[in-house]
């Protein structure tokens, strides 16, 4: 009986080293696979948010200089760009987006450019930055300033 005992605790200790080794493994497993998941989703949020941005400024760009017909590729691009905000995006960067396009998504007027200004936070927010981080920064003016400079173009 004496025998058997130093093999009974080889075999005990090898079995919970396996045990271990390999809830270890799963356990990365998971979490590297949780990381990777997270970085895509945030690769397609920042993709989408730029996106809208390009177009919407583009589109916003023509309207100022006078072409009051929207450009069919450039809106596709900007829907495209939406129903992605919609399905991946942060729920606070979505009722910004619904409250810029509600107020007219042109930023021809002060409501438009602050609600514009809204969804860049909220962006801005959502990719990792700081609310208070933004604050010292005058967005409204800054886009305020170039639509004016735009629209001396």
């Amino acid at each position: 009986m004496f025998e058997t005992y130093p093999l009974m605790t080889a075999i005990t200790s090898g079995l919970l080293s396996l045990i271990g080794a390999l809830l270890g493994l799963l356990a990365t497993h998971y979490l590297s696979d949780r990381r990777k998941r997270r970085e895509e989703l945030t690769e397609q949020k920042l993709k989408a948010y730029s996106d809208f941005i390009n177009s919407a400024s583009k589109i916003i760009a023509a309207r100022r200089l006078g072409n009051t017909e929207n450009d069919p590729h450039e809106l596709a691009r900007l829907n495209d760009a939406k129903v992605r905000i919609c399905i991946c995006g942060d729920k606070s960067v979505i009722q910004a987006l619904t409250e810029f396009l509600e107020h007219g998504g042109t930023l021809e007027r002060e409501r438009e450019i602050l609600a514009f200004t809204h969804l860049c936070m909220r962006i801005s927010e959502s990719l990792g930055y700081k609310a208070h981080d933004l604050f010292d920064l005058n967005i409204s003016n800054m886009l305020l300033m170039q639509l004016i400079l735009c629209s001396k173009c």
